[in-house]
């Protein structure tokens, strides 16, 4: 429930007055605004931490409960492929239900630990069992296109290749061996071009390389504009308004001077932040110190530091502001991209919804696990989901159907 009131506006932040010093005005206008975008980022950042433990809390655990049943069902259904009263849609109807769900693993952060080239290698294997010759030398065909395509050369006698479609082991055996070679005749390639590009060298050592002056002189130009900003800061520091400010914060802070405990142990904090922002020459820390705990931070501010403050201000607000706008990457990106919603309401219908979806998924994938033990308890379940295909395929028919009218 919100405290404000409905139908009255929260009074706007109330800007600086004007104090005839221009320099000095645009300052108070860069620092308002940094302040307000700091304070959004903070509200922000307060925001997605909470939506992440909360998610974290209530979400993942279902989630990697999802995936290790899903595991389980394919393991499950692995097995059957080794079976041989399928009818060959049955088979492919297998195959497919077990390719969706070790895809969605593969892809699935909450995976954990588990393995799945054991159950490839399984399929393949089992695979391989319920081939005729006719289906065994068209898939030896489909392996002797893939090994020339990955390793540039393939075995000569079909035998080598039956046998590497019945055990995978062998497949891998001599696709890491077919890699171990590549590398080895990479590096001496590699070697070759090194002496031919060191007799070059010698050659050509009087001319400059293509494109070496262009480098060269971009990278002067950043060295001198770094070199220039660090000896303005250094500058800044050795003036003595700068020290001034240092010392009156120094004076301010001092827990020394503080009677209350709590007040005294806060001091020592701020005043160990202080003299880390000196030593480092860290202006903006610096300045937010000042700006907190210095009345008249105004009357220590000369011309010649408003003249390197304010681009520096300006700088820092536009880095703000890509902080602010920029987002999440990775988990919690995703995370943010589902959960965060425009309001409360929104955000938790969103934990609801997913959350209802996950403990459904949970007791189906249960109740799969605990029913297809047998062929007979496998097959409907087969049937199903050839319906289902066919329902698809039908509707992508009638989509089309527009392309003859």
């Amino acid at each position: 429930m919100s405290l404000r009131h409905p139908g009255r506006k929260q009074p706007a932040r109330q800007p600086f007055p004007a104090t005839g010093n221009p320099a000095l005005d645009l300052f108070h206008r860069n620092w308002q605004a940094l302040e307000k975008l700091q304070a959004k980022i903070d509200k922000q950042a307060l925001n997605c931490r909470d939506i992440y433990q909360r998610f974290t809390s209530e979400i993942e655990p279902l989630e990697r409960q999802q995936c290790e049943l899903i595991f389980a069902l394919a393991k499950r259904l692995v097995d059957f492929t080794a079976r041989k009263s399928f009818t060959l849609w049955q088979r492919e109807t297998l195959h497919h239900w077990i390719h969706d769900l070790i895809s969605y693993i593969e892809s699935n952060p909450f995976r954990g630990e588990m393995d799945l080239a054991p159950l490839f290698h399984q399929i393949q294997t089992n695979t391989a069992l319920h081939m005729d010759d006719e289906q065994l030398d068209y898939q030896c065909d489909v392996l002797t296109q893939m090994l020339m395509e990955t390793c540039g050369h393939c075995p000569d006698d079909i035998d080598t290749l039956r046998e590497m479609l019945k055990n995978p082991d062998r497949l891998n055996e001599y696709m890491m061996n077919a890699a171990r070679q590549h590398m080895a005749e990479e590096c001496n390639t590699v070697d070759k071009e090194e002496d031919a590009r060191f007799d070059d060298d010698e050659l050509f050592a009087d001319e400059p390389l293509f494109g070496t002056e262009q480098q060269d002189a971009f990278a002067h130009a950043r060295t001198r504009r770094e070199q220039e900003e660090e000896a303005r800061i250094e500058q800044l520091f050795s003036k003595s308004s700068l020290k001034q400010l240092y010392r009156k914060l120094a004076l301010a802070l001092h827990p020394d001077r503080e009677p209350d405990p709590v007040m005294q142990a806060e001091k020592t904090r701020i005043m160990g932040q202080l003299s880390q922002a000196w030593e480092n020459k860290e202006m903006f820390t610096l300045l937010q110190l000042a700006h907190t705990h210095l009345p008249e931070f105004d009357n220590l501010l000369s011309d010649e530091n408003l003249a390197y403050l304010n681009p520096m201000l300006k700088r820092q607000l536009r880095e703000l502001e890509v902080s602010y706008y920029g987002g999440q990457d990775g988990l919690m990106g995703a995370v943010l991209h589902k959960f965060k919603q425009s309001s409360k309401k929104k955000t938790e219908q969103a934990f609801a919804e997913h959350r209802d979806y996950l403990l459904r998924d949970i007791d189906h994938l249960t109740a799969q696990l605990a029913e297809i033990t047998t062929l007979q308890t496998l097959k409907p379940y087969l049937a199903a989901r050839w319906d289902q295909q066919q329902m698809r395929w039908d509707e992508e028919e009638d989509d089309m159907e527009w392309l003859f009218r």
